[in-house]
């Protein structure tokens, strides 16, 4: 996990540009604290200078300091700040070049790199360190852009093929990592994280108010490439780009699509079996590390079927140490969890480590967090996080596992059930919708009646949108209730709803202190599997995510079938009464841009406040 960046210039580098890019770069050096690279190309020639900064490793052999790269000698500028977990060598250094005169930056992780290194050392490559970046070097030469389906990670690399004269873009399928883009009629600019581009004098065009109002109205963040700046863009997940500089041409392509098939054959058994065989591996690999880690637990069933693998393969290690777990707790307060943690800290022995976000708040650090995340948050779960991520790092933590993505791919969310329910309706299965709903009712606690008028109120909703009468101008949320199937809905909550905001809050409370997250429910066989498989194995008796809950039979039953859904949840409402004077003091940041009727009552209009007094351009 690292941070990136490539700056070309047509005209070429000049002095300035070179400042600016350090500059850049070294604004993220929180992503990557363990030493820093720089590699400045000629594009026409294939010549190159490797630059020393203040914090090249001292054992890296550099040809130029700022002080003698002399002004457009390069026309490619390729940085990197590395943050060392597997092979901790300088063997690791980024930019990292092959024999071919090829050139790699890379933030992420290639899991399956060791068994993909075997297949590459077959065919007649050489290696020169264990890492999983020269792994990316070495099937791109051998397979092109046919390397990208064969990688199970996350990732978001830049090549410059030297022999081709093109940059090769591409990014993980699901956007785990961040990438982002600029380009004006002489540049081209890619970044890790937007906060970057602010060191390029005069290159961002403004607000992006289309952004800003879909987020006031829904809360909607990364639902397409566009982000809160003008011209700043998501580089798209599952695609990758070439860009001919000779030609001056880019091609952008999709490598990768969920499926769009349902295995209806598969019985329950095979689909438990199934479904813990890909899990149990989709951990194995998030644990290769050559440094510490640790699993986040919230006491729900998705970080626990995590934990509960992960200590079946622990444990299995000789001498192995007890598992650091690290949770948010709300003690006394609503959406307080601890309760269930505790029972997993008992029953696994765990190191457990706790906070309090409340306790430890503070405006300062408050906007910290927002600067870190470079978009305004939705909700206070996401300070949360930022607060669990710093105790880890406290503790010497570099990677951490936790489970982003269960709830998007096996209906976790009550608006999944309530839709699954409107489709067996749909579909005239009116007695299996009576059980299904019956069952859940007893579960929640609900009345029956109070399930019948959800959907019905589900019902209403789609005949508005249907005859054009729904108010929302938000298209995400009109797409989200034109959805006819659960497997739409869910579909939508992954690409657009959810997962992009998540990954990006995960991505940035995590690096803002060196750590790397990983996601054992994002393996894309997991991912894969979970869309292939008929709603009802994830939807049984009132049960969601049933088929994760029937694979956890060494958890206590009362995690495996806990029965209420809390999500990463906070005490909200207590923590902005509490806070409400001092939060409102971040409004006039709103009115400033000219920004009208917004409710002023609500934390993502405070977090707005914050998020642009912060990045006041």
């Amino acid at each position: 996990m690292c941070g990136i960046i490539a700056y070309y210039n047509k005209s070429g580098v000049s002095k300035e540009n070179l400042k600016e890019s350090l500059k850049s770069l070294q604004s993220v050096s929180h992503r990557g604290p363990d030493g820093e690279g720089v590699v400045l190309i000629n594009t026409s020639t294939g010549d190159f200078q490797t630059l020393r900064t203040d914090e090249t490793p001292a054992d890296i052999n550099t040809t130029v300091s700022l002080d003698t790269y002399k002004s457009n000698a390069a026309t490619l500028l390729l940085g990197h700040r590395r943050l060392s977990i597997i092979d901790l060598t300088s063997r690791g250094h980024q930019p990292m070049k092959d024999n071919f005169g090829n050139w790699i930056i890379h933030n992420g992780e290639i899991y399956n790199y060791i068994e993909l290194r075997k297949e590459l050392e077959a065919k007649g490559h050489k290696f020169c360190s264990d890492t999983d970046t020269e792994v990316i070097l070495a099937a791109y030469r051998e397979y092109k852009a046919d390397c990208l389906s064969r990688f199970n990670g996350m990732w978001a690399f830049i090549i410059w093929d030297n022999k081709k004269n093109a940059l090769f873009i591409s990014n993980d399928r699901f956007g785990v990592k961040p990438l982002y883009h600029l380009e004006n009629e002489d540049e081209i600019i890619f970044c890790s994280e937007q906060k970057q581009f602010l060191h390029y004098q005069n290159r961002i065009t403004g607000y992006n108010h289309k952004t800003i109002a879909s987020f006031l109205d829904g809360g909607i963040i990364d639902f397409d490439e566009s982000t809160f700046f003008k011209n700043i863009w998501r580089f798209k997940p599952s695609t990758y780009q070439i860009i001919s500089l000779k030609e001056n041409k880019k091609q952008t392509s999709t490598y990768y699509t969920l499926p769009t098939t349902i295995d209806k054959k598969i019985s329950e058994k095979d689909a438990i079996e199934k479904f813990e065989t890909i899990f149990e591996k989709a951990v194995q690999l998030r644990l290769r590390s050559d440094v510490k880690w640790g699993v986040t637990i919230s006491g729900g069933v998705d970080s626990s079927a995590i934990i509960y693998s992960a200590n079946k393969l622990h444990t299995a290690v000789e001498g192995a140490e007890a598992i650091n777990s690290f949770s948010a707790i709300f003690p006394g307060k609503s959406g307080d969890e601890s309760h269930y943690i505790k029972i997993i800290e008992k029953d696994l022995g765990l190191k457990a480590y706790y906070v309090n976000p409340v306790e430890v708040f503070s405006f300062e650090d408050f906007e910290r967090h927002i600067y870190h995340q470079d978009s305004p948050i939705t909700s206070t779960s996401f300070y949360a996080q930022w607060c669990v991520a710093r105790i880890a790092s406290e503790n010497g933590i570099k990677v951490l596992l936790n489970g982003q993505g269960a709830d998007e791919v096996y209906a976790g969310y009550h608006h999944h059930f309530y839709k699954y329910c409107l489709e067996l309706l749909v579909k005239g299965k009116i007695a299996t919708y009576f059980s299904l709903a019956n069952k859940y009712a007893q579960l929640k606690g609900m009345s029956i009646k109070k399930i019948h008028q959800i959907i019905l109120g589900e019902i209403k909703s789609k005949i508005k949108v249907h005859l054009g009468l729904s108010k929302t101008e938000e298209h995400i949320k009109k797409q989200w209730m034109k959805t006819h199937s659960l497997i739409e809905l869910l579909k939508l909550d992954f690409n657009a709803v959810h997962i992009p905001n998540y990954l990006k809050s995960d991505d940035r409370d995590a690096m803002a202190f060196s750590i790397e997250t990983r996601h054992p429910f994002l393996d894309y066989n997991v991912v894969d599997f979970g869309y292939q498989l008929p709603a009802k194995y994830k939807i049984k008796n009132g049960w969601q995510k049933w088929v994760i809950r029937a694979s956890m039979n060494t958890s206590p039953n009362s995690i495996q079938f806990r029965k209420d859904k809390k999500g990463f949840t906070t005490p909200q409402d207590y923590w902005v009464s509490k806070y409400r004077e001092t939060f409102e003091a971040y409004l006039p940041y709103i009115d400033n841009i000219g920004i009208e009727n917004y409710e002023k009552n609500n934390f993502r209009s405070y977090a707005l406040g914050g998020w642009l007094k912060t990045f006041n351009i």
